[in-house]
């Protein structure tokens, strides 16, 4: 009889656990890990301080949104090129289907930067020793952010590039 075959030997209260689909935490709760648990968990009681305002919430993403643009180096080469896309997409006069693709591109370069950064600064505040799983979290978030510019310059490439050669050439010949 192989070890798969053989019955397991063990805790009751541990098999009892594996067919309900829980989660015990160290603090004793049980989590729902069926499809439907994660929407059972009240996050207003695990977390210390919420913002039922959505003026404050507001408020607090221009903070985070000054933030980046303060000290993020990716991002302030993603104003310039926002400002230079958007410039080249009014000089070409590109079609408002073609500046949904491009407000797109745009969005996610600048949402995948800013998660980057919030990824970043709760990895530095959970662990300020280095560490295989920080590093992995830090890689990844940065990870997101390379496939989003490379998305971004694929979608450049296909809607401004040849306007951009058609716009050049009709105005040297």
């Amino acid at each position: 009889m192989s070890a798969e075959e053989q019955p397991k030997a063990g805790n009751a209260e541990i098999d009892a656990e594996e067919e309900k689909d829980v989660l015990i935490t160290p603090e004793g709760e049980e989590l729902d890990l069926s499809v439907l648990g994660t929407m059972k968990i009240d996050a207003g009681k695990h977390t210390p301080t919420t913002n039922s305002s959505r003026l404050k919430s507001l408020k607090f993403a221009v903070a985070g949104l000054l933030y980046v643009l303060a000290r993020e180096q990716s991002i302030r080469f993603a104003s310039i090129v926002t400002v230079v896309v958007v410039l080249l997409g009014l000089w070409l006069e590109i079609p408002v289907f073609y500046w949904a693709f491009l407000t797109l591109a745009l969005g996610s370069i600048w949402i995948t930067e800013c998660l980057n950064t919030a990824i970043e600064a709760a990895i530095n505040l959970a662990s300020s020793d280095p560490h295989p799983m920080a590093k992995i979290g830090k890689d990844v978030a940065s990870a997101a952010a390379l496939v989003s510019t490379i998305v971004f310059v694929i979608i450049v490439i296909l809607i401004l590039l040849p306007r951009i050669i058609d716009r050049l050439s009709s105005l040297s010949g």
